[in-house]
């Protein structure tokens, strides 16, 4: 009599009743012990029980475990699992769930509300699998699987694969994929996938996802998601990518790398992200061509994106460039050989907007920051020549029917950081200051050209 209600004590406390299905009656034992299924306490049937603690020396087999499970080799249960599990190769939650059962019988019992869960933490050697849902955690040095959604930690070797959603944090070393939308964290060495959308974050050589939602989103629902690897790849992107190459698809957020790929939304009245870059692919680029008071002759490849393109009410075009600069003295214009400078610089420019095409930005301003290694002679100067300049801007189109073409000229402020004492600075506003081994020279310069755009 002891003995069936300390059954009865244990089945109430860790079974959750479910009102939308019916299972099969099983017996419960408090404890069970095998050697191998068939072959323990529990009889030749042991899938007929649901155990609170198994000891099994190879594989155990079983409806259910509620508290803790030690195999040295695998943990089958065919209803579902709670507590902590641990195998020596794998844990198998749901299997043989469907066993001998037509396709429309497994139709049935699907949609009379039966679920294979995990509650609790798998540990095993080589894989753990859940046919349903995981609510806790699963550590594997292979490879970790839920057929449904995830609630929780997974942590593999290898990769970690879910079937439908995941809320947690996912850490493999090759790789993480998600079919659905993920809240949460995918660290991986490799790849990171989600199919849907993210929200959280994705660390690894290469990550994919569907949509990055963000600030930017015509829905914003107050979460963002980041993607941080070598290569970047989202079909719509309205929250962070930094990588060597981002693919941004629709982008609406901001990209950080050497070359980013994106086109413009298609929400009306929304406004594009900002890309920072080398190169941006995209629906904006101009190309110019000028003097200043340092090379007589400066190329200038611009590119970036229009921020406000779609906004209805704007009266004016504003511009996100990145520009890629190379400046030019030949020999005869020194007595020491050519100099050269390579460079980037970083624009914000406002075109006038107008309904009537004739009149659409026929005039602009820009203002930015540009950096630039300074080179004496033909080769690559390996020392310290930096150039910080501050420069604005302003233009007009050269003639109305040249509408891509323009005049501009502008002012800067220039420094320029040099482990050597380097002579470059006109004499307009001119500081010099040596200190150490580190010398400094400031000026103010300007510029006059032509632009493409």
């Amino acid at each position: 009599m002891r003995t069936q209600l300390i059954s009865l004590f244990f089945l109430f406390c860790f079974t959750r009743p479910s009102l939308a299905q019916e299972r099969p009656v099983y017996a419960f034992k408090i404890f069970q012990f095998s050697v191998a299924p068939g072959l323990g306490t529990n009889g030749l049937h042991p899938g007929g029980y649901i155990n609170g603690f198994s000891l099994n020396l190879t594989s155990g087999y079983s409806a259910a475990n509620h508290v803790l499970e030690v195999s040295g080799i695998s943990n089958l249960h065919t209803e579902y699992a709670k507590g902590l599990q641990i195998a020596g190769l794998f844990n198998l939650t749901g299997g043989n769930a469907f066993a001998g059962m037509k396709p429309k019988e497994v139709k049935k019992k699907v949609n009379s509300g039966f679920e294979a869960n995990l509650e609790g933490l798998q540990i095993s050697g080589m894989a753990n699998v859940v046919i349903t849902n995981a609510f806790g955690g699963q550590i594997t040095a292979g490879a970790n699987y839920v057929k449904g959604g995830v609630f929780g930690l997974q942590l593999a070797g290898l990769a970690n694969v879910v079937g439908k959603y995941g809320f947690g944090v996912q850490l493999a070393g090759l790789y993480n994929s998600v079919v659905g939308s993920y809240d949460g964290i995918q660290l991986a060495s490799l790849f990171n996938y989600t199919g849907a959308r993210l929200q959280g974050l994705q660390l690894g050589g290469v990550n994919k996802v569907k949509t990055i939602e963000g600030p930017k989103s015509f829905n914003y629902s107050g979460y963002s998601g980041v993607q941080l690897g070598l290569v970047n790849l989202a079909k719509k992107m309205n929250g962070l990518q930094i990588g060597l190459i981002n693919f941004g698809g629709e982008m609406q957020g901001t990209q950080i790398g050497l070359i980013n790929f994106f086109r413009s939304g298609k929400t009306a009245n929304t406004l594009d992200g900002t890309p920072i870059g080398l190169l941006n692919i995209s629906n904006a680029a101009e190309v110019l061509v000028y003097v200043d008071e340092l090379f007589f002759t400066n190329y200038q490849l611009n590119t970036g994106t229009i921020k406000n393109g779609r906004k209805l009410d704007a009266v004016k075009w504003k511009y996100i460039q990145n520009g890629l600069i190379f400046g030019f003295n030949p020999a005869f214009l020194r007595d020491d050989g050519p100099s050269w400078a390579l460079g980037y610089g970083f624009y914000k420019k406002i075109f006038n907007r107008s309904a009537t095409p004739v009149l659409n930005e026929v005039r602009f301003v820009s203002g930015g920051l540009e950096f630039l290694h300074y080179n004496e002679g033909p080769g690559l100067d390996d020392k310290l020549n930096l150039i910080s300049r501050v420069k604005a801007s302003a233009g007009a189109r050269l003639h109305p029917k040249l509408s891509n073409v323009y005049v501009f000229g502008g002012l800067s402020y220039s420094v320029l950081i040099s482990r050597t004492p380097v002579s470059i600075s006109p004499g307009i506003l001119n500081d010099s200051h040596v200190s150490s081994d580190i010398a400094r020279q400031r000026w103010a310069g300007g510029h006059v050209g032509v632009m493409i755009h």
